[in-house]
């Protein structure tokens, strides 16, 4: 493996990759990439919830998806560069943050709860999300976040539901 990744890699794919080089951190990158992808989508990101209206669900629907398919690629391009399912590769961990948080409200404790969440399911990778990681390149890369980001929205629509969190 290079030492120097961006001297094989494509600048933006790297970029991508590495959740504009947030995966570079020094410790727990997974937690450094979703944390950064926490903070730009409490700033970038509108509040989608499923009663506002078809438009702007199906718009945020069709972004999720552009976006884990952006993941996807990206991160199978970066593979081959970083190693597999590499910790400097952390795109996945926006992808799976991105499906934590998707038409839930826009709160601050939702977020917190979203990103803990996220992280522990990530790390644990509950049923089937290990098994997903056998999946070859990009797709396998991203897979596990996907279901660990799926989980975590469930798990606190029932906290809604249970608690009105």
């Amino acid at each position: 493996m290079p030492q120097n990744p961006r001297a094989s890699l494509n600048w933006i794919t790297a970029f991508i990759a590495t959740g504009g080089f947030s995966g570079y951190a020094p410790a727990a990158p997974g937690t450094a990439g979703a944390f950064v992808c926490a903070v730009l989508a409490w700033f970038i990101l509108p509040e989608v919830t499923l009663a506002s209206g078809a438009g702007p669900v199906w718009v945020a629907l069709l972004s999720m998806a552009a976006f884990v398919s952006l993941a996807v690629w990206s991160a199978g391009a970066a593979e081959p560069v970083y190693g597999k399912d590499a910790s400097r590769i952390v795109i996945d961990e926006f992808a799976g943050f991105i499906l934590a948080i998707a038409f839930l409200p826009k709160t601050l404790l939702v977020y917190v709860a979203a990103f803990l969440l996220f992280r522990v399911l990530d790390i644990v990778k509950p049923f089937p999300a290990r098994r997903l990681e056998s999946v070859p390149g990009g797709l396998g890369i991203v897979l596990d976040d996907v279901v660990a980001g799926v989980y975590a929205n469930v798990l606190i629509r029932i906290m809604l539901l249970v608690r009105g969190f």
